[in-house]
């Protein structure tokens, strides 16, 4: 498999896709794709991220980014082994740990040091990233990532079922996000075990927790359904459960709260502190 084809979005994710090629075509000249998948290959057994979300009640993906193109600066100290411990004693079912470096900051290295702390718990760790080359999965899974993020928006269905498929080879988890009703429809001919609705408009980078109640409405109940993005309180995440929410993916509210982020986090989770 080569790098999968993308589709124009006329959003911030294609700079954000284009900035991405280009830094996988420099790390491939450091590490080739034979190298990183037989590093990916020799990693130790991924946890299980769709077993964790599945529980009765709701979970928490809790996130951890420094920056976002739609909050602007969050936690430039940010701290990912420390964080990943306050996220699981707060009850945290799994972590999201942004890698992109360009628009939210990340580092490769936010996934080791997380991912060590959260999995000495037990609790996997989601790679948040634009995954579009196999290369990606690879390099996920050799540095300790049990799932990685497939966003429909920017790939067309050969490449989404294709590395889809990679990610369960190497024994990941994959979350499939989509934005609206025609990605739906792309995603489920996948028939993802694991399905994301963000409820930000791309365009204008709002968000609306209407969104997910309205493309959640039309699910069969079948897969594990993830709500993301624009959840402030517990009380948001209630009624995100209640629209048929079996987890939450919460970032910027957390990485607000600051020294507060664990309090939070037990709130949402029902876990008092």
């Amino acid at each position: 498999m080569s790098t999968a084809k993308t589709t124009s979005t006329g959003t911030i994710l294609d700079e954000i896709v284009s900035a991405r090629a280009t830094e996988i075509d420099r790390q491939r000249c450091a590490v080739s794709l034979d190298g990183v998948r037989t590093a990916a290959e020799s990693a130790p057994p991924a946890l299980d991220f769709h077993g964790a979300l599945a529980k009765p009640g709701i979970s928490l993906i809790a996130e951890m980014k420094r920056k976002s193109p739609s909050g602007g600066e969050l936690r430039p100290d940010l701290d990912p082994a420390d964080t990943a411990r306050t996220y699981v004693n707060s009850g945290a079912s799994a972590l999201s740990i942004l890698t992109e470096p360009f628009y939210f900051d990340g580092k490769m290295s936010d996934m080791r040091d997380a991912g060590q702390a959260a999995h000495s718990s037990g609790v996997p760790v989601l790679q948040k990233d634009f995954v579009f080359d196999e290369y990606q999965i690879y390099e996920a899974r050799a540095n300790g990532a049990d799932a990685i993020l497939l966003i429909v928006a920017i790939l067309d269905e050969s490449s989404l079922r294709g590395l889809h498929s990679l990610a369960h080879e190497l024994g990941m988890a994959a979350l499939m996000e989509v934005f609206d009703r025609e990605e739906l429809e792309l995603a489920m001919k996948i028939d993802p075990p694991i399905l994301g609705v963000n409820n930000r408009n791309l365009k204008t980078l709002e968000t609306s927790l209407a969104h997910f109640e309205e493309i959640a409405a039309q699910m069969d109940g079948e897969r594990v359904l993830v709500a993301e993005s624009g959840m402030k309180s517990a009380a948001d995440v209630r009624r995100m459960e209640a629209a048929g929410a079996d987890a939450v993916l919460v970032g910027e509210a957390l990485m607000r709260a600051g020294s507060s982020a664990g309090s939070l986090a037990s709130e949402i989770t029902g876990q008092a502190r």
